[in-house]
């Protein structure tokens, strides 16, 4: 047992922290069991357990309380979630039965550190060197986590992430670029300006940097040269040192970067910002060279299981900290509640698929996060995931030598990749034959 330290709120209650697996503050990791220990008003001890168990995570999946602390046989509940196996055993040691509290739902990244990344870490690296590239398999939460950093930065001033996005601020302005840019008032108040960008192999030097496009005027047809986004958001930063600006570049291995970037490969290095590179398009009013400030962060995600695309072009890469956002199955268990029947099946499941499988072409846990309420139909909608997601996924790997496994063993039994609705049906049987096992 762990050392207790205790919490004191006159005339109320102890809550005693730190028992057993870990404490149950709102920054530390959830916990097996907390303990409330109630001097007097046992009710208001009753209701804190309650209102801490049904936050969202990391809290206990457990809480004992203790009342009336001055007789000989002091008052016990065990408050705990439907489907905790921890809160039955010490219901059960203690003679007492469960008092059930709703299981919350995990709906957003935790700013807790996990195995995989979480938005702590990204937001010191950004401070560290401004370019970036979240790198992993498809669905561990890459963009979700440089889009959690945003929310995090905005509602530092009570803002949301859309409020604070380059293309929303523009159109609220009276929908010109520059004349937003020239509202030095404007481009202040938010704590982040962020814009996102999907890279794709159609997209081009023209649609990031600087292109020529055709305009007429009194019925004549002429070029004019404009800035795109990039130019643009470096103006944008040198009007507020003080605050980020962050450029979103999903996916940055399905577009040629270096084709792109063009001369701002080297005006983006870490190391030569604030240094202008002469642009090869020019224009009447437009700069005719450009630098990027330190407070423009670039955050690029990339997934390592895309086959299809060259890799990265080692100019750019060499301009950028890449970080590795695994799949992990720590997350699994954090959604469901690492004691839970469901987040037994979903890890079960997970290893299972993964089995055999490079960390670079791994299936990322998102895959295995499903809404475990109405719990009637969490089975079949889990199968429905795993088989209509995954599998064929895995098939895929399995023809092109990837994975040397080819059926999915689960609960002792064999599903083969193919054959998606006897699979299902299979799969959905199984789960429920899982879950309504003793743990």
């Amino acid at each position: 047992m762990n050392k207790v330290t205790t919490k004191q709120r006159p005339g109320t209650q102890i809550k005693a922290n730190a028992l057993w697996e870990g404490s149950c503050t709102p920054a530390a990791a959830r916990t097996a069991a907390g303990l409330f220990l109630a001097e007097d008003a046992p009710d208001l001890a009753f209701e804190g357990a309650i209102r801490r168990m049904t936050l969202p995570p990391p809290f206990p999946n457990t809480i004992i309380v203790l009342s009336e602390m001055g007789s000989e046989l002091p008052g016990v509940k065990v408050f705990g979630y439907p489907d905790s196996s921890s809160a039955k055993l010490l219901a059960a040691a203690l003679e007492v039965p469960v008092e059930s509290v709703p299981r919350p739902l995990v709906t957003q990244v935790s700013r807790r550190p996990t195995e995989a990344f979480d938005i702590d870490m990204l937001l010191s690296n950004l401070r560290e060197t401004p370019n970036i590239v979240l790198q992993g398999p498809p669905g561990t939460g890459k963009s979700s986590l440089v889009l959690a950093l945003i929310r995090s930065l905005a509602e530092t001033e009570a803002m949301t992430a859309e409020e604070c996005r380059f293309g929303r601020l523009v159109a609220e302005s009276g929908g010109d670029v520059d004349s937003f840019l020239k509202d030095a008032s404007a481009c202040q108040v938010p704590p982040v300006i962020w814009e996102f960008v999907q890279l794709h192999p159609g997209y081009a030097y023209d649609d990031l940097v600087r292109k020529v496009v055709p305009r007429t005027k009194d019925g004549v047809m002429h070029l004019r040269t404009e800035d795109s986004l990039l130019p643009r958001l470096c103006k944008l930063a040198e009007m507020r040192p003080d605050k980020p600006v962050i450029l979103v570049l999903d996916e940055i291995n399905r577009g040629n970067l270096a084709a792109i970037l063009g001369e701002f490969v080297f005006a983006i290095d870490p190391g030569h910002r604030g240094a202008k590179v002469r642009l090869q398009y020019q224009g009447l009013g437009l700069a005719p060279a450009v630098s990027v400030p330190e407070n423009l962060w670039i955050v690029g995600t990339m997934n390592t299981a895309d086959r299809s695309i060259a890799m990265v072009d080692y100019a750019v890469r060499r301009r950028f900290r890449f970080l590795e956002v695994p799949a992990s199955p720590t997350i699994v268990d954090q959604y469901y509640g690492s004691d839970s029947a469901e987040a037994t099946v979903a890890r079960k499941l997970f290893d299972e698929c993964n089995l055999g499988l490079p960390s670079r072409l791994q299936i990322g846990h998102a895959a295995f996060l499903e809404d475990a309420e109405p719990s009637v139909s969490w089975p079949a909608r889990m199968a429905r995931k795993v088989v209509y997601n995954v599998f064929p996924l895995l098939s895929e790997y399995v023809k092109e030598g990837l994975r040397d496994v080819g059926p999915v063993s689960f609960n002792d039994e064999k599903y083969a990749l193919d054959g998606q609705r006897a699979a299902a049906l299979a799969l959905t049987s199984s789960i429920r034959g899982m879950l309504a096992s003793p743990q």
